[in-house]
C-alpha cells in the first residue's frame, strides 16, 4: 500500500497569489510531487520584489511548503519548450495567470492534449475562465464582494460597505475544492484513460454558501439584508462580552428546550428568566432585552467558562480566539496536534497549520518547507528533463533556467 492517497502523482504548477497554489499545496500534503515554476525576473506575489526576503515571508511559507521549486524564463523559447517537456512527463498541469497567458506560451487545452493526451489541466480563475468578466483581475478580497457575502456579513445599520476580511476565505475555499477537482479528474482518467481541463471559479465556489439566501430570494421573494450578530432562527444568539479585557464567547440557542436549560444555568446567579423570553418568537421580538439578559451573566466568568458551561448542558457556544489563544489554549488543537513547528533555513523556527483531515491508512502531512528560490531546478533538469550538465550550465548562462 502507497504511504500517500496521491503518491506517484506529479503536478506542474505555474501560479501565484493564493487559490492557485493551494490547489497544488494540499495535492503534494497527500502524496502528489508538486514542481512550482517560477522566475528570478521577478518574486511571487508571496515571494515579493525584494530577492533579500524571497525565503521569509510567512504567506508563501504556508502556500508553498513540500514543493520543489524549478526556475524557468517562460519568456525564452527554450524556456516554454523546458516546461512542454515536464507536461510530457506529468500528470496535472495548475495555473491561475491571466486569460491568453497559457495560449501565449502554447500549453492552452488543444495544444496540451497533444503534448500529453492523459493530462489533467486545473485553470483557477476569480470569476473562472469564460463569459464577460473572466478577464477581471481578481484577488481573495474582490472575489469576496462579487459573490455576495460582504454584503451579508454587514450590520443592518452600517454606513458603509464592508471588504473581504485579510483571512481571504475565497482563496482557500477555491485552493481545497479545486484540488477535490482534480481527484475527481484522476479518478475518472483511471475509466478512461485520459485527462480533462478543470474550469474552477473562486466566485462560484465561494457563492455555494448562499443556497439558503438564493432560496429565500427565489421562493419568499424576499431580499436578504445583512443581519449583523442577530438570527432569526437562534436567540440568544451572537458574541457575548466575558470577564477580561475584550473577550467575548459567542452563544446560539436555537429551541426552547435549549432556552429553558440555558435559564436553569442562569438562575443559579440569580438571573431569573422573564416571561417574554419564553417561546422562540417572543425571544427574537425582545433580542435587545434578551441580550442584557445573557451578557448581565456572561461578564461574571471567562470566556472559556462560559463555553464549557453551556456545553456541558447542551447549547452551542464557543470562546473567539485570537491568534494566542489558538497557540495556548486551545485544548483541541493541542490534543490533535494541529499546530506544527518548521525550522525555515532563512526564517527560523515557524509554526504552522497541520493538514486538516486526518485519514486511517494514507494519512496527508506537512511533507517538507517552502523551497528556496530555484532550489530543485538542477535535480529536475537532470534527473527528470534529462539534461547534461554541459547543456545545464548553457541554459544557465543564457538565463533560461532563471
Amino acid at each position: 500500500m502507497s504511504k500517500f492517497a496521491l503518491e506517484g502523482i506529479r503536478v506542474v504548477e505555474l501560479t501565484t497569489g493564493a487559490a492557485g497554489p493551494t490547489v497544488a499545496r494540499v495535492l503534494g500534503e497527500f502524496g502528489a510531487e508538486v514542481i512550482r515554476c517560477e522566475t528570478r525576473l521577478r518574486g511571487d506575489g508571496h515571494r515579493g520584489e525584494d530577492p533579500k526576503l524571497w525565503n521569509k515571508k510567512p504567506d508563501f511559507m504556508k502556500l508553498q511548503r513540500g514543493k520543489k521549486s524549478f526556475t524557468v524564463n517562460m519568456q525564452t523559447p527554450k524556456g516554454r519548450e523546458l516546461v512542454r517537456e515536464l507536461v510530457k512527463k506529468s500528470d496535472v498541469l495548475e495555473e491561475n495567470f491571466g486569460l491568453g497567458i497559457l495560449e501565449k506560451w502554447g500549453l492552452d487545452w488543444p495544444q496540451l492534449k497533444e503534448i500529453n493526451p492523459q493530462i489533467i489541466l486545473i485553470r483557477v480563475k476569480g470569476r473562472g475562465s469564460t463569459g464577460p468578466h473572466a478577464a477581471d483581475l481578481t484577488y481573495g478580497p474582490n472575489v469576496g464582494n462579487t459573490m455576495g457575502t460582504t454584503y451579508l456579513w454587514n450590520y443592518p445599520s452600517a454606513a458603509t460597505a464592508t471588504a473581504e476580511p485579510r483571512t481571504q476565505h475565497p482563496d482557500f475555499m477555491g485552493g481545497v475544492t479545486g484540488a477535490f477537482g482534480v481527484v475527481c479528474a484522476l479518478i475518472q482518467r483511471k475509466k478512461s484513460g485520459f485527462g480533462q481541463w478543470i474550469d474552477s471559479a473562486q466566485q462560484e465556489i465561494g457563492a455555494s454558501i448562499l443556497g439558503p439566501k438564493y432560496l429565500e430570494y427565489t421562493v419568499n421573494k424576499r431580499e436578504p439584508n445583512p443581519e449583523g450578530n442577530r438570527s432569526l432562527i437562534a436567540a440568544p444568539y451572537g458574541p457575548y462580552q466575558c470577564k477580561g479585557a475584550d473577550r467575548w464567547c459567542v452563544i446560539a440557542v436555537y429551541t426552547d428546550d435549549e432556552c429553558q436549560s440555558f435559564a436553569r444555568l442562569l438562575e443559579k446567579s440569580g438571573l431569573k428568566a422573564e416571561e417574554k423570553f419564553a417561546t422562540h418568537l417572543q425571544r427574537v421580538r425582545h433580542k435587545d432585552d434578551l441580550d442584557k439578559w445573557v451578557t448581565s451573566w456572561s461578564l461574571q466568568h471567562d470566556p472559556y467558562e462560559v463555553m464549557e458551561a453551556l456545553q456541558k448542558i447542551g447549547i452551542c457556544a464557543a470562546v473567539v480566539q485570537d491568534v494566542e489563544d489558538q497557540f495556548k489554549r486551545d485544548k483541541q488543537y493541542a490534543a490533535t496536534g494541529y499546530l506544527v513547528r518548521l525550522n525555515e533555513p532563512e526564517a527560523g523556527e515557524v509554526v504552522t497549520e497541520n493538514v486538516p483531515m486526518r485519514m486511517s491508512e494514507t494519512p496527508g502531512k506537512v511533507r517538507g518547507l517552502a523551497p528556496l528560490m530555484g532550489e530543485h531546478t538542477h535535480e529536475i533538469a537532470r534527473n527528470l528533463l534529462g539534461l547534461s550538465d554541459d547543456e545545464i550550465r548553457k541554459l544557465d548562462e543564457e538565463k533560461v533556467l532563471y
